[in-house]
């Protein structure tokens, strides 16, 4: 007599699988490099913005402030750094003091601050949680120095004297299209006041193929001086809260000096580009060169609990 196969099963096996299951779609979730979001496409960006130093090159052009419309985006946001994770805010300067007669002798803690505030990024908000730096999954994330390409770049607009590099950014991003981009903060050059030299934007996007990126500048240098000109109407757009520097210039933040802009030269440029290219943009007061590479964010690792 011949008997029907069976398959015995496992009472547990169900479950097991069910488990299984579920971790594949958490997992899924999770990692940077699952199916999920197989669709998002990570770059590289390195961008140095620096001036063009000839007064005849600038005045080329005609700039009227009637014709320029100076403004940030509502969805920007700023590249964070390691130091604005390591500044504490009772090490700052206080600078407070201003229009007082009698300065306080700073701290020696306050005193290195304030070297560190000089050449370093503005110092973080005051927050309670602690964050973990991850240079390779973070996106808009300042990157060291030791994995810039533009380091001989930079070095000959320094010593050039018809330049002066004003911007310099390196970080990681996803790139999406025009609707869902997202602009970075730019800012450089001197303080005068609250205002930096440079200020604006940079968008990197893709084109609508989705086969270039794209990056539209949005980047204005200005003039200051103390005195008034009548002939002048130029107004600069408010730095967003978050964003106002904090990192003034010890002389700038103790006077009463009140600066006024008498020039304004605005670059809102747009520029497909080809990924692992260098690409040079002109304009009669300022220079853009940027690179983009694709980058492939690395796997999360899950560890095992013991």
């Amino acid at each position: 007599m011949s008997y029907p196969e069976t398959t015995a099963q496992h009472p547990g096996s169900k479950r097991i699988s069910l488990s299984l299951l579920l971790l594949s779609l958490v997992s899924s979730l999770l990692l940077p490099g699952s199916m999920v979001l197989a669709q998002e496409r990570w770059f590289q960006v390195e961008v140095s913005v620096f001036s063009n130093e000839s007064y005849a090159d600038r005045a080329g052009e005609v700039w009227q402030a009637a014709k320029q419309r100076l403004a940030y985006p509502d969805n920007m946001r700023k590249l964070q750094s390691l130091l604005d994770f390591l500044f504490i805010d009772s090490l700052l300067p206080d600078t407070g003091f201003a229009d007082s007669l009698e300065r306080p002798e700073p701290t020696p803690e306050q005193m290195l601050a304030q070297q560190i505030a000089q050449f370093g990024p503005e110092p973080a908000t005051t927050g309670n949680g602690f964050t973990f730096i991850d240079f390779e999954r973070d996106s808009f994330l300042q990157l060291p120095d030791s994995a810039s390409d533009f380091q001989q770049t930079n070095r000959a607009l320094e010593r050039s004297p018809d330049h002066r590099l004003l911007f310099h950014g390196l970080w990681r991003q996803p790139v999406e299209n025009t609707a869902d981009a997202v602009p970075v903060f730019v800012s450089g050059g001197q303080l005068f006041g609250e205002y930096p030299e440079l200020q604006g934007s940079i968008t990197i996007r893709f084109n609508d193929n989705r086969d270039r990126v794209v990056i539209d500048t949005n980047l204005w240098l200005t003039e200051f001086s103390t005195v008034p000109l009548e002939s002048s109407d130029w107004e600069l757009p408010d730095i967003p809260g978050d964003y106002l520097p904090a990192r003034m210039q010890v002389e700038d933040a103790l006077n009463n000096a009140t600066w006024h802009p008498i020039q304004v030269y605005l670059m809102q440029q747009s520029r497909e580009m080809r990924s692992t290219e260098f690409h040079y943009l002109d304009h009669p007061a300022l220079g853009v060169v940027i690179e983009v590479n694709p980058y492939e964010v690395p796997p999360l690792i899950l560890q095992p609990e013991i």
